[in-house]
């Protein structure tokens, strides 16, 4: 007898919340039942976003960071980031549905500084993938998100030298972030990024060790 009882509650409760938001929009506008939205519908809403990002470099190769192995090198990056999302109609993005929700197309500009090195300048255009559609996002709006490009430094980075004699400035870019917002300002996020150059096992035909840097950054999302 009592779950007949919590469904009549959850329905007259779910009732007066929502009649509660009607009475509570401004005179003249209709209530927005999606005011703050998760997930997917996030990105669509606000398909522009502008990021920057504050990174320190690892010695150590990337799997070995992503199992928790990390030691420093003298080395830090300061990036700024502009991210566009392809719209639901987007050839790619329909192509891809099945596997990935939203596809974005970004580039950032990045700045090298180490402790013997002089500064350089990167470039970093690139495509990125990203899961949204959490179920925890109604508690913290989350996203995981992966992106490959090509990176074009302009100079090697001291790291990339190591042990190394053909060394090229155009290499892959690979991405890895996770992204973290409160519910009621979903277009403000916290990130967590991996930032990674490299050959690609011998594609781009370069020497260079592969450089990884981890760090944090700040995206707000607009349309």
């Amino acid at each position: 007898m009592l779950y007949p009882i919590k469904i009549r509650f959850l329905a007259i409760l779910t009732g007066f919340l929502l009649s509660s938001a009607v009475l509570a929009a401004p005179i003249g506008q209709p209530a927005i039942p999606d005011a703050f939205p998760q997930g997917q519908k996030l990105y669509d809403r606000y398909p522009n976003s502008v990021m920057y990002y504050y990174g320190i470099t690892g010695t150590d190769p990337l799997l070995r960071i992503l199992t928790g192995g990390f030691h420093r090198w003298p080395e830090h990056i300061q990036s700024l980031e502009l991210a566009h999302t392809l719209s639901e109609e987007n050839f790619l993005r329909r192509w891809l549905s099945p596997l990935v929700g939203v596809v974005q197309v970004a580039g950032n500009i990045t700045v090298r500084n180490g402790s013997n090195e002089n500064t350089i300048y990167e470039f970093d255009p690139y495509l990125m993938f990203r899961w949204a559609n959490l179920p925890w996002n109604a508690y913290i709006n989350t996203s995981f998100a992966i992106g490959e490009g090509i990176s074009y430094a302009s100079s090697v980075p001291s790291i990339e030298k190591k042990d190394n004699d053909n060394t090229k400035r155009l290499l892959n870019y690979l991405m890895l972030e996770a992204t973290f917002a409160l519910p009621d300002h979903p277009n403000w996020q916290l990130v967590a990024r991996i930032h990674h150059r490299s050959g690609a096992y011998g594609l781009y035909r370069a020497g260079n060790s592969g450089s990884n840097d981890i760090g944090l950054g700040i995206r707000y999302l607009f349309n």
